[in-house]
This record gives C-alpha cells, sequence and structure tokens, in this order.
C-alpha cells in the first residue's frame, strides 16, 4: 500500500512538473516581439528589386503594404506627409507620394495639386467615366486582376484594386477627417457620395 502511495505521488509531481513546463513555454512565446519594419526599411527593400520584380510586386505594394503602413493616418487638406503616423495626408498627395516611394518619376507636388483629372490623364491608360459607382465596379470586375487603377471623384481621389469578387477603395479619406483607409467601393461613403468617376490603368512602370 505505502509502495503504490509512492508511485501515485510521484506520477502527480511529474503531472505537475509538466504542466508548469508547458505554462513556461507558452509564457515564453507570448513574450516573443512581433517586429515590424519601419517604413524607411520597408521602402529601402523595395528599391533592392530589379524593375521586373518591381513590375510584379507593384499591386501587392498599393493593395496590401501601403494600407497596413499608412491606416488612420489622418487626412487634413493641406496634409503632405511622407511617413505614416505622422502628421496629416491630404488625398492628391497620398496617391503621388506612394508612387513617388515606389519609384515613379512623376511631379509630386505638382499632381498632387491638381485636379485628379490631370493627374490621371497623365499616369494612366485605358480611361474609363462613369456615372454610377455600380458602373465603375462592373467595369474593374471585368478587367483582369491584380490591377491598380486611380479614381477621380467630384472632389476626391484614392486608388482602387480588385480581389476575386471585391474591389475596394484606398485612399486618405476625407470624411470626419479619418484619413487612410482601405474599404469596400460598395460601402465606401466618399465614393457614394460622388456623382462622377473617372479612373484609369496604372502600372509600373509607366507607359
Amino acid at each position: 500500500m505505502m509502495k503504490l502511495k509512492t508511485i501515485l505521488f510521484s506520477l502527480l509531481l511529474a503531472i505537475l512538473s509538466c504542466k508548469k513546463s508547458d505554462e513556461n513555454t507558452v509564457n515564453t512565446e507570448k513574450q516573443v516581439p512581433v517586429v515590424k519594419l519601419s517604413y524607411k526599411d520597408f521602402l529601402n527593400n523595395i528599391q533592392q528589386k530589379n524593375e521586373e520584380e518591381k513590375k510584379n510586386y507593384f499591386f501587392k505594394y498599393i493593395n496590401s503594404e501601403i494600407p497596413e503602413h499608412w491606416q488612420n493616418t489622418p487626412w487634413s487638406f493641406g496634409g503632405t506627409s511622407r511617413e505614416p503616423q505622422k502628421g496629416s495626408i491630404a488625398c492628391g498627395y497620398f496617391v503621388t507620394n506612394i508612387l513617388s516611394d515606389y519609384g515613379f518619376d512623376i511631379k509630386r507636388a505638382y499632381l498632387a495639386q491638381q485636379a485628379s483629372s490631370v493627374m490621371i490623364k497623365q499616369l494612366c491608360t485605358d480611361i474609363k467615366y462613369f456615372s454610377k459607382r455600380e458602373d465603375l465596379e462592373n467595369y474593374v470586375l471585368n478587367k483582369e486582376r491584380n490591377q491598380v487603377y486611380i479614381v477621380g471623384l467630384d472632389f476626391h481621389t484614392g486608388f482602387v484594386t480588385r480581389e476575386n469578387k471585391d474591389t475596394y477603395f484606398i485612399h486618405s479619406n476625407y470624411i470626419n477627417h479619418q484619413g487612410v483607409v482601405k474599404e469596400n467601393t460598395a460601402t465606401s461613403r466618399a465614393l457614394n457620395a460622388s456623382k462622377t468617376f473617372m479612373i484609369g490603368n496604372l502600372k509600373y512602370p509607366l507607359r
């Protein structure tokens, strides 16, 4: 009987020891920080790519990377920030600054201050005009995937992209000074507030 109690006690100690060890392992894993590249390092990595690599990476840059880095950087009419989460950014400067950061040889400040139609005509091909948001979406959905577009609204501008059957508006949102956001085109207040839509296909490098 005594021997049985000794064995059971030893098993209990072993189980408790394993549980404590597992908890320590979990706690250690939780404490490992996730290191995110600074925006400067992120851009430096892009500049290390050759032209073919940059051409293939451009969609991901606009559709995924830029919204992640710039999200919630506030909008202001005169915002010209070159770094996310610092200062503020107007819609035109949001477009031209990040294109310049990628390596587009453009008149960054000049284009940011013009009507979006000027920027689209200078940078894009296959330019179309629509009077309904739904027509804009249908147009994009009927084009090739992984394309980047610049859209000009009544008094606003930004990027439009497509992921499978979803279309997105990536822009520095002036409504409530929200700032940079990636949102579904169907529910975008800024898109739905516009009566006119001008859209052009944007590729790297420029035509």
